[in-house]
């Protein structure tokens, strides 16, 4: 997620593929999403926008190389006339979980006629092996 007070200088779509570069995720684009996220108010320490970084915690992704990742990230929107604090938080992949609308059907909402009822699908933690 990208915060920023202003429109940025460069689309998210463009963003999209050096960040995979730099995170070493190009085997499997969709777990990198870019967001740009405007707010009208934030508290500062000189940059003009934060960048909040969630990634799953691998071995070759130690302290050296996420810190590197980071200011590969923040030279990336300097390239772009932005000065930017990057944030990385890391996490144990049996810790996340991701639902999408459109996959199934919830038979179970009777009080719902069938095209108003919600579709949904709970997707197993990403790399999850039964």
């Amino acid at each position: 997620k990208i915060f920023s007070r202003r429109p940025l200088n460069v689309a998210a779509t463009a963003l999209h593929k050096p960040l995979l570069g730099i995170w070493n995720v190009e085997a499997t684009p969709k777990v990198l999403k870019v967001l740009c996220v405007p707010t009208s108010d934030e508290s500062t320490v000189g940059e003009d926008v934060y960048v909040d970084i969630r990634a799953k915690a691998k071995p070759e992704r130690t302290p050296e190389v996420a810190q590197e990742a980071c200011k590969k990230t923040a030279a990336l929107l300097a390239n772009y006339g932005h000065t930017a604090l990057v944030r990385l938080e890391l996490y144990e992949e049996c810790l996340q979980f991701s639902a999408f609308h459109n996959a199934m059907v919830d038979e179970s909402s009777p009080s719902l006629p069938p095209r108003k009822r919600r579709f949904f699908s709970v997707d197993p933690p990403l790399g999850h092996k039964p």
